[in-house]
């Protein structure tokens, strides 16, 4: 989908998770930018929150400052800022900035826009969004190649069928994931080599 907004015309695409999870492990592969965004009061959120998701995150910003949120919204900031000190940035020479922000206010909008443009000007100047991209490609064609070497074998009638044996053999514990794997991985080398 990234490629098709490029392709017409697009020069950005935004692109949103469904929240803390996965997802953004897989987005992160996918983006040149990586911006996690907040609410204020995670402060005790912190022991569940991922130490993966700040590692990979350009950017943070806290939203809802506003109003009576707005001193928590600070103070969570502050609290991710401490957190982000012990982490290595996810851009190397790139310092993460953790900011707040009011969407409903439109406040600390074009403090985010200034800092997202500070660090493509970085990453396109040390060569990082280029290596990125680079890591990117070969990520993908790994991913195409290995998703279409599962259909080919799985979808093979003999293998289909070998599949579903073993896998009602390693639910009733007859058999261990790793030889089963192996019983079924011999169905290839037997076509590739006939003579095995």
């Amino acid at each position: 989908t990234i490629f098709a907004c490029e392709a017409a015309g697009y020069d950005m695409v935004l692109v949103e998770t469904v929240g803390v999870g996965q997802s953004e492990i897989t987005v992160r592969s996918m983006v040149d930018c990586f911006l996690l965004l907040l609410i204020a009061g995670a402060g005790d959120e912190l022991q569940g929150m991922k130490k993966g998701i700040f590692e990979i995150a350009d950017l943070v910003v806290v939203n809802k400052a506003d109003g009576e949120n707005k001193p928590r919204a600070e103070a969570t900031r502050a609290e991710f800022e401490r957190v982000l000190h012990f982490l290595s940035p996810a851009t190397e020479g790139w310092k993460t900035p953790v900011l707040t922000a009011s969407a409903l206010h439109h406040e600390g909008i074009g403090g985010v826009w200034d800092s997202v443009e500070n660090y493509f000007e970085l990453a396109t100047s040390t060569g990082a969004l280029e290596a990125r991209r680079g890591a990117q490609a070969v990520d993908w064609w790994r991913s195409l190649v290995e998703q279409e070497l599962r259909l080919r074998f799985l979808g093979r009638p003999d293998v289909a069928r070998r599949a579903h044996e073993l896998e009602a053999r390693i639910l009733t514990g007859t058999i261990a994931p790793s030889l089963a794997a192996e019983d079924l991985l011999e169905l290839l080398s037997q076509t590739t080599n006939p003579a095995a």
